[in-house]
């Protein structure tokens, strides 16, 4: 799994971040894959269809090559409430955002997304099934380059072949059903050529009374953060503009970008509002999700009332208590802090003479106060509040205010307790002179880097009671099982239904198999196979829209 703390990792994607917010807003790639001819697959000629859907993936080995076995898996039998239902591998195989972490180099891609996928299903005999994808924020941090490589060339992935020429699409599907996905970059306005693409398919190809499935890679619960708002009103958008006025209904609209499953169902209609992302990335907490939301529609708001998540409220709270393990997760980031404590002690003169014997707190503000650098102590308290306000980005104007003071000034109390603590500490060892200041300066690098990484889990746990830094303190847990993906079946009928498939425990070591037929994964896990089972009943949407 990807080490989301590591230092090294922390500044090479916040560098890439920066870099693509900046390109993306004045050359948008998406601009110019519309020089590529527009396609728009049909499929609609058989009687029923099967189809996958998985996002979120191309982290850690153990949980994408899991779930992309079970992907690769011809049949799965599943039981609910006594009942058994028969699934089939999807003849299209949707990926619904972030085919890669953390960022899109092409060896991330190679190793992280590709190499699972092909050892999963190395080759398919006769009519091999087709992948299509969408494009989350992480394939956009080079620009869309790689993804475009990967997914939009008609290439092979193992078994898979990939049939798009741009990073969305529209695919028609059985019995007056379509397939869109949607590239909404990071959050910004659908661009000019997509909106053409899509109102062509509208105008040509949607009839009176069709279904469409909307896939984007945003997150469902996009109340707080303007760019997801943004995200949601281009669908809206995208719905009022071209959807209502061919006939077509938007009935299931399927988001990536949060690592849980949650599904919401409108509260006065038909319409089913899914966020998945559990392909193989960390775990995101779904004990503070909202019972109740609203997001925009063409008419106006719409209410959505949550129906079930995968992991449940009480399982992703237990987990919570694991953010007390970031120590031992992230050394390198200990090193970090205890290393920047050495460094304010020797901004604060306290290795010269014996200064750093016997520390009370008014020795170390009279430090402060008599220190060369005392100014630019003065600017790093500064920067420190306004960085900690910037990090309490969950919380809203006055609250987010006071949690980030709050956590600078635990921050600044406990860089003072540090040095405190391991004076006394040297002290006790009876050393005079330049071994009493290394004792000193290795106790504080020591204590505050320990010190440092429980204060920063103390606060992730304590913000997290709250509501807060759910992405922080759960990703750093690194924690690769609970994952999932979606099984959708439309049947003759016209009625379609989703069997969302939970994996509790992926697998650990597995067992490479040379002599295995051709289409047969190349890894068998050592031990117990990995169990799927149904997260909860199938969803059905009848062929009039009606939802069961």
């Amino acid at each position: 799994m990807v080490r989301w703390l590591d230092p090294h990792q922390l500044v090479d994607t916040a560098v890439r971040v920066l870099l693509s917010g900046v390109f993306s807003a004045y050359a948008d790639y998406r601009e110019l894959q519309a020089l590529e001819p527009a396609e728009f697959p049909d499929r609609s000629g058989e009687a029923d269809l099967w189809l996958d859907y998985v996002a979120d993936l191309g982290d850690g080995w153990n949980s994408t090559y899991t779930v992309a076995r079970l992907l690769a898996t011809e049949g799965l039998k599943l039981d609910w409430d006594g009942e058994s239902h028969a699934t089939e591998r999807g003849r299209i195989l949707v990926m619904g955002g972030d085919q890669v972490y953390p960022v899109p180099k092409a060896a991330e891609y190679q190793n992280r997304m590709l190499g699972p996928y092909r050892a999963a299903l190395p080759y398919t005999a006769g009519q091999a099934p087709e992948l299509f994808a969408v494009p989350g924020s992480h394939d956009w941090y080079d620009g869309l380059v790689n993804f475009t490589s990967v997914f939009c060339r008609k290439r092979w992935i193992g078994g898979w072949r990939t049939r798009q020429r741009r990073s969305y699409f529209a695919v028609k599907l059985p019995n007056r059903w379509w397939l869109w996905g949607i590239d909404i970059q990071f959050g910004s306005y659908i661009d000019e050529a997509q909106l053409r693409y899509f109102a062509r398919v509208a105008l040509d190809q949607v009839k009176h009374g069709d279904r469409i499935i909307l896939c984007t890679a945003k997150e469902v619960d996009s109340g707080r953060k303007g760019i997801e708002i943004h995200s949601d009103r281009d669908v809206e958008f995208l719905e009022r503009e071209i959807i209502q006025p061919c006939g077509a209904r938007l009935v299931l609209y399927i988001k990536s970008g949060k690592h849980y499953y949650a599904r919401y169902k409108q509260e006065d209609g038909f319409r089913q509002h899914i966020a998945s992302g559990g392909g193989g990335a960390f775990l995101h907490p779904t004990h503070n999700l909202p019972e109740r939301m609203d997001l925009p529609g063409a008419d106006g708001p719409v209410p959505y009332r949550k129906a079930c998540t995968y992991p449940s409220p009480d399982v992703s709270k237990r987990l919570r208590k694991r953010i007390w393990l970031l120590a031992p997760y992230n050394l390198p980031l200990a090193g970090v802090f205890g290393a920047v404590q050495v460094l304010l002690a020797l901004m604060l003169g306290l290795h010269l003479g014996d200064r750093h014997v016997g520390l009370g707190l008014g020795d170390v503000l009279n430090a402060v106060w008599e220190s060369p650098t005392f100014f630019l102590l003065i600017l790093l308290v500064v920067v420190s509040v306004a960085g900690m306000v910037r990090f309490a980005h969950d919380a809203r104007g006055v609250h987010r205010f006071l949690v980030g003071t709050l956590h600078s000034t635990m921050q600044l109390a406990s860089a003072a307790g540090f040095m405190i603590v391991s004076s006394w500490m040297s002290s006790a060892f009876g050393l005079r002179g330049v071994w009493s200041l290394v004792a000193f300066l290795s106790l504080i690098f020591l204590v505050g880097g320990i010190g440092g990484m429980v204060g920063m889990s103390g606060y992730l746990w304590v913000a997290n009671c709250f509501g807060l830094h759910g992405t922080e303190g759960y990703a750093a847990q690194h924690h690769q099982d609970l994952k999932h993906f979606l099984r959708l079946h439309i049947q003759t009928d016209g009625a379609l239904t989703v069997y969302p498939i939970g994996i509790d425990r992926v697998g650990r070591k597995w067992t490479l198999r040379p002599n295995a037929p051709a289409h047969e994964p190349w890894f068998a896990p050592t031990g117990s196979e990995p169990e799927p089972h149904l997260i909860e009943k199938p969803i059905t949407i009848t062929g009039t829209g009606r939802a069961c």
